[in-house]
């Protein structure tokens, strides 16, 4: 049985992968921060799909401790992990740090998968199909206007039109990208593919913390959580010997400049390793 970890299962585009691969035999960890609807959420799996084996496991991605320790109980507890689905992810309507002095959605977005995906490593390498999947956004066009690397621990002030608080969501989801054009460079001639994706414009409470006018006009024209989860779903379960790559639709997507250059790439593993004392990425 293969083994599936979630970030971000319990809502949203998570909560339908991890109800799709529980369905398909999949042993599913669902991860996330509120223990109430995760458990809730394992429960309506188990209701549809009595043979499963899903449970939760607590972890507050913008948490650097809280992601160590789930690790470690990863570590103790599975012998290998074939999917690593990096889908947790947040906007907030105001800007903020987290206790580290990361800018949040930066630190729960990125940072937070980094140190995951650095810990559990060894875990993906012991699958013979492996596959890491990270859930970016179209948002990353604009993710380079703001200073890149100075922006994460001097963040600008919010403004009452979400305007920056947008541009700093945006920030986040080009480092996704840009994590995964670095795993592919780590990566290369070893046995874990790695892919990131956009899901489409989903009808999630992302859109909801918009001004109200912005919510009338757009709301009605975004697609459900379901056809935007079906890219996740066909990463994890297709069985073709592709890698890499930004995806949406199940198609190669559009990539902005910024999302292909190498020295945001570069810049981005450089302070996420200096951020964490890594010296190598995925050994302990």
């Amino acid at each position: 049985m293969k083994t599936a970890l979630i970030t971000g299962g319990s809502a949203g585009l998570g909560k339908i992968t991890s109800e799709a691969l529980a369905g398909l035999g999949y042993r599913v960890v669902i991860a996330a921060r509120d223990q109430v609807k995760g458990e809730r959420v394992v429960q309506e799996i188990l209701n549809k799909h009595p043979e499963a084996e899903v449970e939760f496991v607590q972890v507050d991605m913008a948490d650097y401790s809280s992601v160590a320790d789930f690790a470690e109980v990863i570590a103790s507890r599975f012998e290998r992990i074939d999917r690593l689905i990096l889908n947790a992810g947040l906007f907030t309507s105001s800007v903020r740090k987290n206790d580290a002095g990361h800018e949040y959605m930066f630190a729960a977005t990125h940072m937070g998968h980094f140190l995951l995906t650095h810990k559990l490593m060894p875990l993906l390498k012991r699958s013979d199909d492996a596959r890491l999947i990270v859930t970016s956004s179209v948002a990353h066009w604009v993710g380079n206007i703001l200073a890149f690397k100075k922006t994460i621990t001097n963040p600008p002030r919010g403004d009452r039109f979400l305007f920056k608080q947008f541009l700093l969501y945006g920030r986040s989801k080009l480092a996704n990208i840009l994590f995964v054009n670095g795993l592919e460079k780590y990566l290369k001639d070893r046995n874990v593919k790695v892919f990131s994706f956009h899901p489409g414009g989903v009808k999630t409470e992302f859109y909801r913390q918009f001004p109200d006018l912005f919510v009338k006009l757009f709301f009605p024209f975004l697609i459900s959580e379901r056809k935007g989860a079906d890219t996740q779903i066909f990463l994890a379960t297709d069985n073709s010997d592709r890698s890499g790559g930004y995806w949406c639709r199940r198609k190669p997507g559009i990539r902005s400049r910024s999302s292909r250059s190498d020295a945001l790439t570069d810049e981005l593993w450089e302070f996420s390793k200096e951020s964490f004392g890594i010296s190598t990425f995925g050994e302990s």
